[in-house]
C-alpha cells in the first residue's frame, strides 16, 4: 500500500470517526428529549389519576332545578337565582330548553367516604 493510499484511508477513518461522534451527539439529544417527554407524560398521568381519585370521593349533597324564563322579569329573577346558587358552591350539571326558557340543573358536591 502506498503512502498516499494510507493517508487517504486515515483521512476516511477520521471522517468516519467524526461522523460517528456527531451521530452520537444527535442520539444523546434525542434521548434527552424522549426522557423529558416521558417525565412530562408521567407527571400528567399522575395528576390525572390523582384528580380522578379525588373526584371519586365526591358525593352530590344537594340538587337544584332553577327555571329561567325568557321574558324581561323572568330572566332577571332566574339569573339572580342561578348566580346565588353558584355563589353557594353549586355547579352546573346541565340545562334543558323549555318553551319559555331553560331549566338549569345545579349540584352541590361534598367529600365523603365511599360505602360501595
Amino acid at each position: 500500500m502506498t503512502e498516499l493510499e494510507e493517508k487517504t484511508i486515515r483521512s476516511e477513518i477520521s471522517e468516519l470517526k467524526e461522523e460517528v461522534r456527531e451521530q452520537g451527539r444527535k442520539i444523546d439529544g434525542i434521548q434527552g428529549r424522549i426522557s423529558a417527554d416521558l417525565k412530562d407524560a408521567r407527571e400528567r398521568m399522575t395528576k390525572h389519576i390523582d384528580d380522578f381519585e379525588k373526584d371519586r370521593k365526591k358525593k352530590m349533597q344537594e340538587i337544584k332545578y332553577i327555571g329561567v324564563e325568557f321574558d324581561p322579569n323572568g330572566v332577571k329573577q332566574g339569573q339572580d337565582k342561578v348566580n346565588d346558587a353558584l355563589k353557594c358552591g353549586f355547579e352546573p350539571i346541565r340545562d334543558f330548553e323549555t318553551a319559555k326558557g331553560i331549566v338549569m340543573v345545579l349540584g352541590l358536591w361534598g367529600d365523603h367516604e365511599r360505602t360501595d
